[in-house]
């Protein structure tokens, strides 16, 4: 039996009348970036994840580096992360500025290692990002002790990861941040990138400890928003 190694068409014969009428009530309303079928599904996978927010952006590599900005993450700071990911991981926190320092996975599930994280610690460090591969979340308990210990943020790289849950939560309401991709290779694939960025704290506006405020509007290089025909869509999966 021959397996394909990626089969995107089976999605879309899943239920192709659903997705054309969904890509048509898109059309009709001219909805094409923004507007209110994205509305309506940042507040329903915000209510499916079990966190108080989630905002669509332009890709899962916005994502990641909007919620570092976000946590004030900049140059000369340091990010620990694994290698085995997608470049994304490594490349948002590039962008910030910060440095991404490597740990090694734990061999049997391929997530990060909380055992290698306390050497990687260092006075610059301000994050870690565990990333949730294939389904299946990261040891996400003793790596929040260690960076309650250490007051480092928790960002949750959760792209492969729709619907995982640690210990009765959903991945990306664990951390302080959670992201999430819907390009069409993904667990929860659409015909179109659209991505999800998750707060559990609230705005850093709103937050009286945080060490660098920010409202973006003087460091985002280039506007950001969800571009998808299929607006409507990914709601009825959630």
């Amino acid at each position: 039996m021959k397996v394909p190694y990626l089969d995107l068409k089976s999605a879309v014969r899943t239920d192709p009348r659903e997705i054309a009428d969904a890509i048509q009530q898109v059309l009709d309303r001219t909805a094409f970036a923004g507007g209110p079928f994205v509305a309506q599904f940042e507040k329903d996978f915000a209510t499916f994840c079990g966190t108080r927010f989630s905002a669509g952006v332009g890709s899962g590599t916005d994502a990641l580096w909007m919620a570092l900005l976000g946590l004030g993450i900049g140059p000369g700071d340091e990010v620990i992360t694994v290698p085995d990911t997608f470049i994304a991981t490594a490349e948002a926190i590039s962008w910030c500025g910060a440095r991404p320092v490597f740990v090694d996975v734990d061999p049997v599930t391929y997530n990060m290692d909380p055992s290698k994280i306390e050497a990687a610690i260092t006075p610059k460090t301000r994050a870690i990002i565990p990333v949730h591969l294939f389904g299946q979340t990261a040891d996400m308990d003793p790596i929040l002790e260690i960076a309650r210990k250490r007051k480092l943020f928790v960002v949750e790289d959760a792209s492969q990861a729709h619907g995982a849950e640690y210990k009765g939560k959903k991945a990306g309401s664990i951390g302080d941040a959670g992201c999430f991709s819907f390009y069409p290779g993904k667990n929860s694939a659409r015909t179109a990138s659209g991505w999800s960025g998750h707060r559990q704290r609230g705005t850093r506006q709103e937050d009286p400890d945080a060490a660098r405020p920010w409202t973006g509007e003087e460091i985002l290089p280039f506007p950001d928003r969800v571009e998808r025909p299929d607006g409507r869509y990914p709601r009825e999966r959630y």
